[in-house]
């Protein structure tokens, strides 16, 4: 592949780096980066294979063209690729910002990062000093791991290797995730920057030949999300699942149920909204969805190794442990700070819904109910409030509103141009948002909300939107 400069292409030579790399992987060695931009030089190493220089420049650009905002949270939240690192002709590497210290914990007496193993294993003597968080602290982070995932999913990446290794957690509340390996993700029907590694015991029986889809992560996240509630490192789909006690009765059965649905055929397994949904205990609304396109094709919105200490790729039985001279220091979108589950009553340790907003009060509620447009309705909805925690996003409700009650009145479709006009932004930044608003309003992965000829169109499925959030019935 020829060689092709990027506007952002850092030289070589013109890294001012430690002397000491921080940690060497399976791809590559890390090294931080001095200076105050508090970032670290992955350096692809010989036998890692050929660089795809333009799947790495597609990583960089998506987390330049988002907004300043979700540009920030993507950069505070995961290991993302800022810039390729050039010389010679090729690349050699990349730069990405360096894992917070937050996301460390004392491990054999040193400081460690806090990777997801230590959640799916009983503590040992090297690491019983690292927190541990109770039943409700494991679903809160159970949940940041399927928002975050959606989140990833909902551009259209495909993450690859989801397993122990490459997701951090905040040994402490309130819980936070960071991503490692990001360089490992790719478009959907794209191609990856290198041959992408796999973790074993993490691994999907049904992966295609051609490789991880979307369909792949979410067997693995059903892996994450039972491993994780169940403290358990081994347990698959169709395996019972053995939950850790104190989760609600209704929430402990929907997780159930999503586990075993993970191991059915392709097309059927859990998306992760729903595992965010079940972990809420919200009810659901269950619609009959076709199995997933074996093909290829381009989604509307889109695995780098530890900076730090060693990375294996084999299986363990307890975490490993090296010594390590690392000191800690000091998204269209991705990782956000997510809003935490409301404290549980002090006389249950069970996980709780938060409380929702009621729309109508019982004395004339049908009045009410008249008077609201339908954006309205749709926004101080149930389901519309347990989106937003499910899926933060950039536009307000006042948008989402205008565009529901414009796209009603136009019979379902609006030019993205108008739209820009109606919620008084720039056309560029509105069709960012409507991603955004689709996030919200495709539950479960349902086409309620679609971007059409070519992005220029806004089309909205009125029956779905009223099944979806106004608890209509939907017609078999």
């Amino acid at each position: 592949m020829a060689f092709t400069a990027h506007r952002l292409d850092r030289q070589r030579g013109s890294l001012a780096l430690e002397p000491e790399s921080l940690g060497e992987g399976g791809q590559g060695v890390v090294t931080r980066v001095l200076g105050p931009e508090k970032l670290v030089y992955k350096e692809y190493m010989p036998h890692a294979g050929t660089v795809n220089g333009r799947a790495l420049t597609n990583l960089v650009d998506f987390g330049q063209n988002l907004a300043p905002v979700d540009r920030h949270l993507l950069l505070k939240h995961c290991a993302w690729p800022v810039a390729r690192v050039v010389g010679g002709g090729r690349v050699m590497g990349f730069l990405m910002p360096e894992v917070p210290a937050e996301f460390y914990g004392t491990i054999g007496g040193t400081s460690k990062l806090a990777e997801l193993q230590y959640l799916l294993f009983k503590p040992n003597w090297a690491w019983q000093d690292l927190h541990q968080p109770d039943i409700t602290g494991r679903a809160e982070i159970a949940l940041l791991a399927a928002r975050l995932i959606d989140l990833l999913h909902g551009h259209g990446l495909v993450l690859g290797d989801i397993s122990f290794r490459n997701l951090l957690w905040r040994p402490a509340p309130p819980y936070k995730m960071f991503v490692l390996d990001c360089d490992g993700f790719r478009r959907h029907g794209g191609e990856p920057v290198l041959r992408q590694a796999h973790t074993p015991d993490w691994d999907d029986p049904y992966q295609p030949a051609t490789g991880p889809d979307l369909d792949t992560d979410r067997y693995k996240l059903a892996l994450l999300m039972g491993r994780i509630l169940a403290c358990n490192a081994q347990v698959r789909p169709g395996k019972e699942l053995e939950l850790l006690s104190g989760l609600e009765p209704q929430v402990a059965t929907a997780i159930a149920e999503l586990f075993a649905r993970a191991g059915g055929p392709r097309g059927s397994r859990p998306i992760a909204a729903e595992w965010a949904q079940a972990i809420l205990g919200r009810r659901r609304i269950i619609v009959k969805r076709s199995p997933i396109r074996q093909v290829s094709e381009p989604a509307e919105r889109v695995a780098i190794h530890l900076p730090g200490a060693t990375r294996g790729q084999q299986p363990i039985s307890t975490p490993t442990y090296q010594p390590s001279s690392r000191t800690p220091p000091s998204t269209p979108r991705i990782s956000m700070p997510m809003p935490p589950l409301r404290s549980v009553p002090s006389s249950s340790p069970s996980v709780t819904r938060r409380s929702l907003p009621v729309v109508l009060s019982p004395a004339g509620s049908d009045a009410r109910s008249h008077s609201m447009t339908l954006g309205e309705r749709i926004t101080t909805s149930d389901a519309f409030a347990d989106q937003r925690q499910i899926s933060p996003s950039a536009i307000s409700d006042d948008q989402v509103t205008m565009l529901i009650d414009s796209l009603a009145a136009g019979g379902g479709r609006l030019a993205v141009a108008a739209a820009a006009t109606l919620i008084q932004e720039p056309v560029e930044r509105t069709r960012l948002l409507m991603g955004a608003a689709k996030r919200l309003l495709n539950i479960d992965g349902y086409r309620v909300l679609t971007l059409k000829d070519g992005d220029q169109t806004v089309a909205l499925n009125l029956q779905l939107l009223k099944e979806q959030f106004l608890d209509e019935e939907v017609d078999p």
